[in-house]
Formats: structure tokens, sequence, C-alpha cells
């Protein structure tokens, strides 16, 4: 519990709260700074049942991945993300909406114990998912197109998601050594396709000192959050 004066709270919904706000913040960052620089990129009321579905998919990733609050709220998470995208403002471009039910029925196959998705298959799947749905959608929502030069900007996102939830989707330490070893030389190498700066340089060194934490430590305390802010500090660095 958490004691603010007389107020208690749940340390894990004050988590599940911090957490679905910045993951929420990271699944809009890199669509809304690549789109700002085009005139026809605009903010409009078709967007507020996306964030709403934003918000629930976090929340869902939290429930599944800290598995310390109970399973069943992450399927009636999941349902509010589908009765959003499901929204007429969202349903009447089928593309989008096949892409945000996408997401919604991965994020269903890996809370169900028995599909055994928490694995390094699911890793990738679920790295490719959280990259390639609500960014997309916010982008083309925005700009009413899609461009191949913004999907090909989402590789750091991608590989970053790999990368960090390595020690999150297995336990076998020395596997998730070699995992992580490979992922992190991805992260690098998608970097190095941005144009070199000081930031791209500081994601860089931030990548190494990241892969020797997990080396040493693997799954620690609070990764979920720690994993969200790194994250968050990847997406002011490189977009």
């Amino acid at each position: 519990m958490i004691r603010i004066g007389k107020l208690k709270l749940n340390r894990d919904y004050v988590q599940l709260g911090l957490f679905t706000i910045i993951q929420s913040i990271i699944c809009w960052w890199a669509a809304l700074d690549y789109g700002r620089s085009f005139q026809t990129a605009q903010f409009s009321s078709s967007q507020l049942p996306l964030i709403g579905y934003t918000l629930a998919i976090a929340a869902t990733v939290f429930i599944i991945l800290d598995r310390r609050i109970r399973a069943q709220w992450s399927l009636i998470a999941i349902g509010i993300s589908i009765a959003l995208a499901f929204t007429n403002i969202i349903a009447r471009e089928s593309e989008l909406l096949y892409l945000l039910l996408t997401c919604s029925v991965w994020l269903f196959v890996m809370a169900i114990p028995r599909f055994g998705m928490q694995n390094y298959f699911g890793l990738v799947v679920f790295g490719i998912v959280m990259t390639f749905t609500i960014p997309v959608a916010v982008f083309f929502l925005q700009n009413n197109y899609l461009s191949t030069t913004f999907l090909w900007k989402l590789a750091p996102l991608a590989a970053s998601y790999v990368f960090l939830y390595v020690p999150t989707f297995s336990k076998q330490r020395q596997i998730n050594q070699l995992v992580s070893a490979l992922s992190g030389l991805l992260l690098v190498i998608t970097i190095f396709l941005q144009p070199m700066t000081w930031q791209t340089i500081v994601a860089i060194i931030l990548t190494v000192a990241v892969w020797f934490t997990q080396q040493s430590f693997g799954r620690i305390r609070l990764h979920l959050m720690l994993n969200a802010l790194l994250q968050l500090i990847f997406m002011f660095l490189l977009y």
C-alpha cells in the first residue's frame, strides 16, 4: 500500500495507472513527432476513441505481464478496446479496424496461459504488434494516408520493445543473455540508420548500459515500470 496522508492506495493499481499513461504516450509519440512536419496533420474528435483504445491496450499489457492483478481484468480491458475499435469513427475505415483488432486479439491470446505465448516468439510478435498498430492508426487518422517512410521510422521502436522486454517474457537466464545481445545489437543497428546526433549517440550508450544491467540482474523488481520509462527516454532521444 502507498500512503498519501490519510489516503491508502494499492501499489499495484498505482503502477497500473502510471504504466498505462506512459505506455500510451509511447504509442503516440513517434506518430505525432513525424506527423507534425506535415501541414495535413491535425487533431480531431476522430482520435478520441483511439485515445481510449490506447489506454485500454496499455492497461492490458501491464495486467498480463505484471501478473499481480487478476487476469480477468485483462479480459475486461480487451473487451473495452474491441468496443472502442468498433466505434463509427474507427470502424468506417475497415483497414484501421482490422489493424486495431489484430492488437486486441493478440493480447487476448497472450492473456490465456494455455496458449503459451509468453515466450520468445510471443515477444517478437508483441513488439511488432505494439509498434505497427496504434502508432500507424494515429498517423493515419492524423494525415489520412500512410507513408512507408514512417513505417521504416518505427524500426527502433519495434527493436526497443523486443530488447527491453526479454527478461519479462522469459526466465531462462542463459538464453536470455543471448537473445538480449542479439536484440540489443538490432536496436543499435536501427539507431545507426537514424541521422547521427548527440541524441542517437546517447541512445546507443543507453542501450549498452541496459544490456549490461540485464546480464547482471535479469528480471528486476518494477521491471515493467522501468521498461516504460526507458522506452520513453528512447522516444525522446530518437523521435
